[in-house]
């Protein structure tokens, strides 16, 4: 199957914004467990740094990390979760995982029609 840069690129940001759902829903289902502290996903900054430094296969390279923030506001309970904060940022995740379905079957749209077939099957 012919595959570019850009293909690349979408399928490891849908991977990581998978692994950031997972994060987020784990997050959620903690949030009244006493002295658990919220976890995050560091990948965006340092994968943009790779991808303006080094180029596309470079970034398709970089590790997405889970960390647990330390600015958070911790509860009575040690427990750090805000629940707000959580489904904004699991709604901004599905946006944009969203964002990359598109952009692969657009491109898989266009290399159908390259290769002769029609666009809906």
């Amino acid at each position: 199957m012919l595959i570019d840069d850009r293909l690349k690129l979408m399928s490891r940001l849908m991977d990581v914004s998978a692994l950031k759902a997972q994060v987020h829903a784990g997050n959620i289902a903690n949030q009244n467990t006493p002295g658990y502290r919220a976890k995050a996903v560091a990948f965006d900054q340092a994968f943009e740094q790779a991808l303006r430094d080094q180029g596309a296969d470079e970034a398709t390279e970089v590790e997405a990390v889970i960390y647990e923030p330390q600015n958070t506001q911790v509860h009575d309970d040690g427990n750090d979760v805000s629940l707000t904060q959580e489904i904004m940022e699991s709604a901004k995740n599905q946006t944009m995982y969203n964002t990359y379905l598109a952009m692969v079957k657009g491109k898989m749209r266009l290399l159908n029609i390259a290769a002769g077939q029609a666009p809906g099957g």
